[in-house]
């Protein structure tokens, strides 16, 4: 048996079957008593306890659903049934080292082991605010040293951005609104080899896809048709580096002809609210190229004071609808695909697009961290460093970048946006 007195002047006993293992535990006691760190196992709470109270207190400061829902999937599927049970004061960097390295051997990705991570850390937090812990083991844990190849490929994974031949030939495949897309889709293991992409006239939709569902009777048939608002909120992504959800909560209060006021955001949910950081609150400047994209689009739409990209109902447009309906078809019909066929570009790409069009045209890294709403130029260089060591310095950022992927200015149009992008005979793009 093991005697101590704790920090409160009380005191205790704890029964070992073995004598070296009670010594061992008066060691620990004894130095976390001195330090005013220790937690009796009676009054100790379990990891599921500071959980519930982080919920608690993030439903009372009324955060963002997609907040509390990413909470909620990452504990309940990889901290809960590890650790969900074990007391707080019991749990020590190592054993956190344990549980990642057994998220890892279990199939999770990297991805997917830093935000359960996360979702701990912010779990001892909480504890800790409480007054229900007195250290955090997952702030504690040193990680491994990487090796030069582990580093490259976390680069690699982390940071993909599309050239700007890609994102020139979306923008010029958007713009061609009046065109119908059949695509003949071949199974094979887990995805599905594109077999044919075929371009027709819009005027007989049903008509066309079933003539070619009866020349492909064994394969997957889809249909795609570029929505009038696809070309805009592409060029919105993809020059002004808006998060898709920021995109998708813009109003036409917000743009101006020289910069966009980044003030709302909508999540999964579809609820439009203010963006979740007071970085994310910015003015990000536009050039001519996209100044007068929005301008066209805004006559077209006549809009006034709504969102710049609504939906048929006037409310946001769903992600699905994007992502699944008009971004991944797009690249589809290009070519633009993985060895499986899917798309090789997720929305996110085309804000990673707009910040290295940034570095590339000589922004200076405050400039790139404000304008893009990260929380602090260190996070910026963390992310996109090895882009500024090989950047060029020599033209103005914003509209040098803007003409190098659309070519020379043309006047708006009060009709039609698919030709703010044409290129005079006389005047060469700028590359």
């Amino acid at each position: 048996m093991a005697g101590y007195i704790d920090s409160g002047g009380k005191r205790r006993f704890k029964q070992f079957d073995r004598k070296r293992d009670a010594d061992a535990f008066l060691t620990r006691a004894k130095a976390e008593v001195a330090a005013g760190t220790h937690v009796p196992d009676r009054q100790a709470s379990t990891v599921n306890d500071a959980y519930a109270l982080l919920i608690s207190a993030l439903e009372a400061d009324k955060a963002a659903g997609a907040t509390l829902h990413n909470y909620r999937v990452y504990y309940g599927g990889h901290v809960k049934p590890y650790l969900g049970s074990r007391l707080l004061p019991k749990l020590h960097p190592a054993d956190i080292g344990d549980w990642l390295e057994r998220l890892k051997g279990e199939g999770r990705t990297d991805d997917t082991c830093r935000r359960a991570r996360i979702v701990l850390g912010a779990v001892f937090d909480e504890a800790i605010r409480r007054r229900l812990a007195h250290t955090n083991p997952v702030r504690s844990l040193r990680s491994r040293r990487k090796t030069r190849r582990a580093e490259i490929r976390e680069v690699e994974e982390t940071i993909r951005i599309p050239e700007r031949e890609v994102v020139r030939a979306m923008l010029a495949a958007a713009a061609d609104t009046e065109a119908l897309f059949l695509i003949a889709r071949e199974r094979q293991g887990e995805g599905a080899r594109i077999f044919e992409v075929q371009r027709v006239s819009g005027e007989h939709p049903i008509r066309e896809a079933r003539a070619f569902r009866v020349r492909h009777p064994e394969m997957v048939v889809q249909t795609f048709r570029p929505t009038p608002w696809l070309r805009p909120l592409l060029a919105t992504m993809a020059l002004a580096g808006l998060r898709i959800g920021e995109a998708r909560g813009l109003s036409w209060t917000s743009v101006e002809p020289e910069h966009l006021q980044v003030r709302e955001g909508v999540d999964r949910y579809n609820v439009r609210d203010t963006v979740k950081t007071a970085a994310a609150l910015r003015s990000v400047p536009i050039g001519p190229q996209l100044a007068t994209i929005l301008a066209n689009w805004q006559r077209r739409t006549a809009g006034e004071g709504g969102l710049v990209f609504p939906s048929e109902t006037r409310t946001p447009i769903g992600y699905p609808n994007i992502v699944n309906r008009q971004l991944g078809p797009l690249q589809v019909v290009l070519g633009i695909v993985a060895a499986d066929g899917s798309p090789r570009w997720t929305a996110h790409s085309f804000r990673h697009f707009a910040v290295s069009l940034w570095i590339d045209e000589g922004a200076k890294i405050g400039q790139v961290s404000e304008w893009a709403g990260h929380e602090s130029p260190e996070f910026t260089q963390r992310v996109y460093g090895h882009l500024f060591r090989a950047g060029r310095t020599d033209r103005r950022a914003v509209t040098a970048g803007e003409l190098s992927v659309l070519g020379a200015i043309e006047p708006a149009t009060p009709t039609q946006h698919g030709n703010d992008n044409a290129i005079k005979k006389n005047t060469p793009a700028t590359a």
